[in-house]
């Protein structure tokens, strides 16, 4: 009797492990098939947002940026996303800076899906709270302010 309760619980507990560590490995694995590895990662990066950026303004722009937290979050099916901070320049001048979410696709591109600038964080604080993750929103706020 004491050998069929260990095997029924030995069994139930086979049941319930797999999932867990396969709900991990499906994050991890989706991360692994988006995120560029090594030196990619930033120039893709850069190249990304140098795209959207001309794009968006019209005019040729260098990027910097600074991500926000390093490792990227990772919600159910959706791209793995990363946050940063951007700075866009004509040549030496400043022209604009803000925080921007750029998903990475497929281990060659990012996407830039939303970029919300320093002017309107200073004016509407409360506008990055639907794109960016509670965690981030002291220090984007805290750069909006810092650069006015």
């Amino acid at each position: 009797m004491k050998t069929a309760v260990q095997t029924a619980a030995l069994f139930l507990l086979c049941l319930l492990v797999p999932p867990l560590t396969t709900a991990q490995g499906l994050t991890n694995s989706h991360v692994e098939a988006n995120v560029p590895v090594g030196p990619d990662f930033r120039k893709f990066l850069l190249r990304d947002l140098e795209a959207y950026f001309a794009s968006v303004t019209g005019r040729r722009v260098r990027t910097e940026y600074e991500l926000l937290r390093d490792a990227p979050t990772q919600s159910g099916v959706a791209y793995p996303k990363f946050y940063a901070w951007v700075r866009l320049f004509a040549g030496e001048t400043l022209v604009d800076e803000g925080a921007v979410r750029v998903a990475a696709i497929d281990r060659v591109r990012f996407e830039v899906t939303d970029y919300v600038s320093r002017s309107r964080i200073a004016r509407e604080p409360r506008s990055v709270e639907p794109i960016f993750p509670p965690p981030l929103l002291p220090a984007i706020r805290a750069r909006a302010e810092a650069t006015q």
